[in-house]
C-alpha cells in the first residue's frame, strides 16, 4: 500500500467525524463540562474560544505523540502488517462508535470511571487557579482536553495510523476543529430540535460514521491483500 493509511488524504473525513461524534455524543457529555466552566467564570467569546483552544491543543499533543508511536510500530514491524493492524482497529473503533450513537450498544465512557474519577480531581484543581482571564480559561480548557472520551480515543487511532508526529498532531488538530461547531453552535440551537430531529442526527450520524468504519476495514484487509484496494478515479477509497 503507497503512503500511510489515514495522512493527509482524509483529513476532511477526521473533520467530519469530530463534527458529526459531537453533534450526536459529545454534545450531550461536554455539554455538562461547558456548563462548569460557565459557573468557573468562562463566560465571554473569547474565554470560551481560549477554552477551545486549550482544549485543541491538548489533543493535538496526544496526537502527535501517538503519530509518534505509530511511527515506532511501523519501524519495528512489518509495514503493511501494522498499518492493516491500525486500519482495522480504527475500524473497529468507528463501528462501536456508530453503534453507541444509534443507542445500540452502551457508550465506552461507562467503563472509564476510574479514569473520569481522575479527571475530575484535576479539573478541580485547575479551577482552583488563581490565575484568571484568558490564561486560566485556556488552562481549564487543556485539562478539558483530557476528559476520558471514547470518540477522542479513536481518534488517537487515526492519528496513530498516520505514522507521524506531525500528522498525528494535525490529525488530532482536524478532529478538535471539527467539533467546535457542535459544541459552540448547538447551545444556542438547542430549544429548537425537537426529539425526532434529534433522533434524525444521530440516525444520520452513526450512519456516516459507519461508513467510515467500512471505509477503515477494508483498508485494513488490502493492506494485508485480503481484498483488493478500491479506487474511484485517482482516489483510494481503501
Amino acid at each position: 500500500m503507497d503512503g500511510h493509511i489515514w495522512f493527509p488524504t482524509t483529513l476532511p473525513a477526521v473533520v467530519a467525524f469530530g463534527l458529526l461524534g459531537s453533534l450526536a455524543h459529545c454534545v450531550g457529555m461536554c455539554g455538562g463540562v461547558v456548563s462548569v466552566l460557565g459557573r468557573a467564570g468562562v463566560r465571554t467569546a473569547g474565554e470560551r474560544l481560549a477554552a477551545h483552544a486549550g482544549r485543541v491543543s491538548t489533543y493535538t499533543l496526544l496526537g502527535a505523540l501517538a503519530g509518534a508511536l505509530g511511527q515506532a510500530l511501523l519501524t519495528a514491524a512489518r509495514a503493511r502488517w501494522a498499518q492493516g493492524l491500525l486500519a482495522l482497529l480504527l475500524g473497529l473503533g468507528l463501528l462501536y462508535g456508530a453503534l453507541a450513537v444509534a443507542g445500540l450498544v452502551p457508550p465506552v465512557e461507562r467503563s472509564l470511571s476510574p479514569l473520569s474519577r481522575l479527571w475530575q480531581g484535576r479539573m478541580r484543581q485547575a479551577m482552583a487557579s488563581p490565575r484568571r482571564g484568558l490564561v486560566r480559561a485556556w488552562l481549564l480548557g487543556a485539562v478539558w482536553g483530557l476528559l476520558p472520551c471514547g470518540f477522542v480515543y479513536t481518534a488517537l487511532l487515526a492519528a496513530a495510523a498516520s505514522a507521524t508526529p506531525a500528522g498525528g498532531g494535525l490529525t488530532l488538530l482536524a478532529f478538535g476543529l471539527g467539533t467546535l461547531p457542535a459544541l459552540e453552535g448547538t447551545r444556542l440551537l438547542v430549544g429548537r430540535f425537537t426529539q425526532g430531529r434529534h433522533q434524525v442526527t444521530r440516525w444520520a450520524s452513526s450512519g456516516v460514521l459507519g461508513l467510515l468504519a467500512l471505509q477503515m476495514t477494508m483498508r485494513g484487509l488490502a493492506a494485508w491483500g485480503l481484498v483488493a484496494h478500491g479506487r474511484l478515479g485517482g482516489v483510494m477509497l481503501w
